[in-house]
């Protein structure tokens, strides 16, 4: 099957989007399809054509560039089928492929306008988006979403009714596990006090609030802060106020090797972002680490991951700085108390999150889509 993928995602950019987007297309491309990807940046991906696309900045412009690469694709090559991935701005894209009759299929990784709401963006300017994003999803053949909360958002915000969840992946090749002490020493983290774990984009999602006030409420307990965005300047301010006892660490932004070596390090590893649960928890686990997370839609599959009996996953149900306290306390016991997650169970909870298991189905799905 000839796949055109499409997507405003910067691939030069150290986040889980670029990552998605690169293992989602080598992983179909695996499978013997023919894959085609439209977008900026990242070096070449295995068994994946990628036209050279101009580094224009998000948005509209690259809205624009991106339909313009679609639509020569659509007259030269003939797609059998367009997987594109939503942005606000997605609707040029939609509409050159819809008039070259190239069946599309629409992937949202995010509750889109929850997200430019919690950016602050104009509500006049939301309800723009709202409006562009629904004839783009109802013009589409399907949608494809990453969880089911953001099911329930295209269901209510964008009008979608052909909506199939299929869960994200982890790069198995990069997220592995090794060996605490030498990542700890890789990081310089000093001895004695025990050290829990945040890695990833600093998201407006992030509850670095509740984050801040129980780690003030965690004697002996350090923590290291790995990632860059909108939060860095949060997180340097809680440094700052960190008792010797209890440390701060912040690494700022790092490559994705260096990034799951922290997760590596971890005694604990935390995930606080909230509304969506993100990807970071999956790539916890396939390191084999004890981990905190908010409860919401999608907590469940990450929960079944490993026996209960090994309390691998503490959710998180009020959204209170005690409750995030506690949970942090309760994981760091049961290390304690329970030793390391055995590696046996480690490697079976890496069998269930290699992004083989999405690119099956969103291949047979994409099939029925080009000849609907």
């Amino acid at each position: 099957m000839k796949i055109l993928f499409v997507t405003q995602v910067d691939l030069d950019l150290p986040h889980g989007g670029a990552r998605h987007v690169a293992a989602l297309t080598k992983a179909l491309a695996r499978q013997g399809h023919r894959v085609t990807l439209l977008a900026v940046g990242g070096g070449a991906i295995d068994g994946v054509r990628r036209p050279a696309i101009p580094h224009v900045p998000p948005g509209a412009r690259r809205e624009a560039v991106l339909a313009t690469f679609a639509a020569k694709e659509a007259l030269l090559s003939r797609p059998d089928v367009a997987y594109v991935r939503i942005s606000p701005t997605t609707s040029a894209i939609a509409a050159v492929l819809g008039a070259a009759r190239i069946p599309v299929v629409l992937e949202l990784n995010g509750p889109v306008l929850e997200e430019l709401g919690r950016r602050q963006r104009p509500p006049a300017a939301i309800e723009l988006v709202r409006q562009a994003l629904r004839l783009v999803v109802k013009g589409a053949r399907h949608l494809v979403a990453a969880s089911e909360n953001i099911a329930e958002h295209a269901r209510q915000e964008l009008g979608a009714q052909e909506i199939t969840v299929l869960d994200n992946g982890v790069d198995l090749e990069v997220a592995k596990p090794g060996d605490r002490a030498l990542a700890k020493a890789f990081f310089g983290l000093p001895e004695g006090p025990r050290f829990v774990v945040l890695v990833g984009t600093l998201v407006p999602e992030l509850r670095l609030d509740l984050l801040a006030e129980a780690h003030r409420r965690l004697p002996g307990v350090g923590l290291m802060v790995v990632g860059d965005g909108p939060g860095a300047e949060y997180v340097q301010a809680m440094q700052v106020a960190a008792r010797p006892s209890s440390p701060v660490l912040f690494a700022g932004a790092v490559p994705h090797e260096v990034a799951i070596r922290a997760i590596v390090a971890a005694d604990v590893a935390l995930n606080v972002r909230d509304g969506d649960l993100g990807m970071k928890g999956l790539e916890y686990a396939a390191v084999g680490r004890r981990q905190v997370a908010f409860e919401m839609p999608g907590s469940a599959r990450l929960a079944a991951l490993y026996p209960p009996s090994l309390e691998a996953v503490h959710l998180v149900k009020e959204r209170s700085a005690i409750a995030l306290r506690a949970a942090i306390t309760d994981a760091l016991a049961a290390e304690d108390r329970l030793g390391p997650l055995p590696a046996a169970d480690v490697e079976a909870a890496r069998g269930k999150l290699g992004w083989e298991h999405k690119a099956l189905a969103l291949a047979a799905l994409l099939e029925r889509a080009s000849q609907r």
